[in-house]
């Protein structure tokens, strides 16, 4: 049965906003997109559903969050870790001690919000980090899609060898989820040269998607040039790796990034804050990706990255919420309302959205079937019903407004309606 989906405003992601604009889906693809009237004379036996007022538009991505931290604030409460931390390196540790207190059902709790979260907030696609490993496979039964990176970190080269083992292990297992599995070699400051090198080269080498967590803090800087700062003093002592603080290879993150291996675009670099021009152009040579956490950033203090010059130097950008330990919300809406101001002039509205959506997909590798409304793609879509009426071209200004997300009422994933 052919059904088509009209509304008073549709936006595609990849076209002009279409006034009364109809989406025809069949089964769980997407047939055609264009004006009701015309496709309704098109396919008459099509059954039509009519949202009256509302707007249409594709399922939002969120290139990079931590699901099983979705649960970080109740934790927090829970062990008494109320105290808001003095600076990055203290609330990485705050995490680390509230994470040392939590058992095992308590991870796949905060995994099962996280998927509830998300859908509610219209997010189809994600690009999700995950430390607890056997919550895998909690992951079979999500319907949100997009690549699942299982996270690695560490110096000792014994274990990290036993680990490196059991991650292949993992990767060869047999998945029924809607989610690629990769890896993601945590950062620069938490993994060994060699262990970062060996990650990498085996992505390449099995084709995997990988992410890294790159440049977000002044104190990341620091620590990979010379092995000094807040990492050296408070964090590697506070977690028993006292004993591998590097001396440092003199370089910036970036560059030392690229020594190792780690520049090729399946590599999802996450928050790209601490960069400079020569950086960015780099990474524009070597057709680098960046999911961008603005809420994250503002809230630990880190820093403002370059939007503006990584759009224009031709860097692939998308939006991510990262973790609830350092964001309030797994709403992509709201990550582009707080982007609008965040990055002033340097991302305007129709960007963000973009960012939100078709290049989010782009970026995980996942466009040709996710991220817009187009004949052949997957009919994952969601409903909008504003408190007033939205011009076509006020549209995108809408978008970014702060509390929009409060205004989806369906969410739809393969053509078929999701309990929200």
């Amino acid at each position: 049965m052919k059904k088509l989906y009209r509304v008073r405003l549709l936006v595609s992601g990849n076209a002009p906003p279409l006034d009364d604009g109809a989406l025809l889906v069949q089964g769980p693809r997407i047939l055609a997109v264009g004006s009701f009237i015309e496709l309704v004379a098109e396919h008459g036996d099509a059954e039509v559903v009519d949202f009256g007022e509302s707007v249409m538009a594709p399922l939002l991505v969120n290139a990079h969050t931590h699901l099983d931290l979705t649960d970080f604030p109740l934790w927090a409460e829970r062990v008494q870790e109320t105290v808001e931390p003095e600076d990055f390196v203290e609330w990485i540790l705050r995490l680390v001690r509230v994470k040392r207190q939590l058992e095992g059902a308590d991870f796949h709790r905060s995994i099962a919000n996280g998927f509830k979260q998300s859908l509610a907030a219209g997010t189809g696609l994600i690009g999700d980090i995950l430390t607890y490993h056997p919550g895998v496979a909690d992951y079979e039964s999500t319907s949100i899609r997009g690549r699942l990176y299982l996270e690695t970190l560490g110096h000792d080269p014994v274990l990290t060898e036993q680990v490196f083992d059991k991650f292949k292990g993992l990767l060869a297992q047999d998945f029924s989820g809607n989610l690629v599995k990769g890896l993601s070699p945590h950062s620069p400051y938490t993994i060994s040269r060699s262990y970062m090198q060996k990650v990498y080269r085996y992505c390449q080498e099995q084709q995997l998607f990988c992410a890294t967590h790159l440049a977000e803090s002044v104190e990341e800087t620091a620590f990979v040039a010379d092995g000094s700062g807040l990492f050296a003093e408070k964090f590697y002592p506070a977690i028993g790796w006292q004993d591998n603080v590097p001396d440092g290879c003199g370089l910036r993150p970036v560059v030392y990034l690229e020594q190792v291996g780690g520049l090729f675009p399946q590599n999802l670099l996450v928050h790209g804050v601490q960069l400079n021009d020569e950086e960015i152009d780099l990474l524009a040579s070597k057709r680098m990706t960046i999911a961008l956490c603005p809420r994250s950033n503002s809230l630990l203090k880190v820093g403002k990255a370059p939007a503006g010059k990584l759009l224009d130097s031709g860097v692939r950008l998308a939006l991510g919420t990262d973790s609830l330990a350092s964001c309030d919300s797994l709403s992509i809406w709201d990550e582009m309302a707080f982007a609008h101001s965040w990055f002033g002039g340097d991302l305007d509205a129709p960007t963000l959205f973009y960012l939100a959506s078709l290049s989010g997909a782009d970026v995980l590798g996942m466009a040709a079937d996710y991220g817009s409304l187009e004949p052949g793609k997957i009919a994952d879509f969601q409903i909008l019903a504003p408190k007033s009426i939205v011009a076509k071209a006020e549209v995108f200004d809408y978008f970014v407004a702060p509390g929009c997300s409060g205004d989806i009422v369906h969410v739809f994933m393969d053509g078929e309606e999701q309990a929200i």
